[in-house]
């Protein structure tokens, strides 16, 4: 008998761990979230906090994230205004002309020469023009130098002399480069997808054609790349135009009585050897004429003898006979 209720006891103790068991895990099922709820909510951004500010101070990033994503920053101040594109600075081409006056010419050019050195430039043109004796002598320059230092080299030549006049011109060329350097991308992605349409294999006529256009858009691409340089050169140095003109006339130095006879003399024997050579020319060219000339000389000696003939008087000459009678 006291077996049969020692097994009895156990029988019911098991049940009880058995359905206390049961009771934790079911309760531990319903009061957690599944691994894929937890993701499929996540993902979704279906899970809410119950405490918006404690999720707020617990996840700072969060709460930045949404301000950028509302367009206003997190602190609440007004966003900044979003920055518009600088304009493209004018590509303007610069060309000074400048008169002036100064006292000597030739010590003018050397300070010329040096001041535009200076500034990373040259001279590219000097004419010196000598009038005649006693009167002003006159000089032009052409001058490149680069467009930042253009004022600053005016400037600095002006205290070289007088300033008679000065003028500065520009030419806008920025549509002009924007346009050829928009060309010159579409030329350049004609040429890549010409080459790639000639790599492919093909007929030897259509791979000749395919050639041709590309000999053609190299060609284009050659011209304008050239242009741009000269655009973009011309705009990166200025040029200035001088003219001068010194403020005295050259006085012209007395010769030597002996120079002067020696020159008259040379002069006086460049003529004499001149004249003969210019006669001798002459003779030869009336060489082939001699014939004619001869016959016409013998005419018109034969004509004077005739006439000579027939003015004289008639004289009769009487025999003895005649005078006996």
């Amino acid at each position: 008998m006291s077996n049969l209720r020692l097994v009895s006891w156990r029988a019911s103790l098991l049940c009880g761990f058995l359905v206390t068991g049961a009771i934790a895990l079911n309760s531990c099922s319903s009061s957690a979230p599944t691994a894929q709820q937890a993701k499929s909510s996540i993902a979704a951004g279906s899970v809410a906090s119950a405490n918006p500010a404690a999720d707020k101070a617990n996840n700072p990033e969060s709460s930045k994230d949404t301000a950028r994503k509302d367009g206003k920053p997190a602190d609440g101040s007004k966003a900044p205004a979003a920055t518009a594109p600088l304009p493209q600075k004018p590509q303007l081409i610069k060309t000074a002309d400048l008169a002036m006056r100064l006292e000597s010419i030739d010590k003018a050019v050397v300070q010329i020469r040096q001041l535009v050195q200076g500034q990373q430039g040259d001279i590219y043109n000097f004419q010196d023009d000598r009038s005649p004796e006693n009167s002003k002598r006159q000089a032009s320059l052409v001058l490149k130098v680069p467009s930042a230092a253009l004022d600053d080299t005016l400037a600095a030549i002006a205290k070289l002399g007088q300033i008679q006049g000065q003028s500065i011109k520009s030419e806008d060329v920025t549509q002009q480069l924007v346009d050829t350097d928009a060309r010159l991308k579409n030329l350049r992605q004609q040429e890549d997808m010409t080459r790639k349409i000639m790599e492919r294999s093909g007929s030897i006529k259509d791979v000749l054609a395919v050639s041709e256009q590309l000999a053609t858009i190299r060609q284009q691409i050659e011209q304008l790349d050239a242009t741009v340089k000269n655009l973009r050169q011309q705009v990166a140095y200025s040029t200035i135009n001088l003219k001068v003109e010194e403020i005295q006339a050259t006085i012209p130095t007395s010769d030597p009585l002996g120079v002067r006879i020696q020159e008259t003399w040379k002069s006086s024997t460049n003529a004499a050897g001149g004249l003969a050579t210019n006669l001798g020319l002459t003779l030869l060219w009336l060489l082939p004429f001699s014939p004619f000339i001869a016959l016409g000389g013998a005419g018109f000696y034969y004509y004077r003898r005739r006439r000579q003939h027939r003015s004289q008087p008639f004289v009769s000459v009487k025999t003895p006979t005649e005078s006996e009678s």
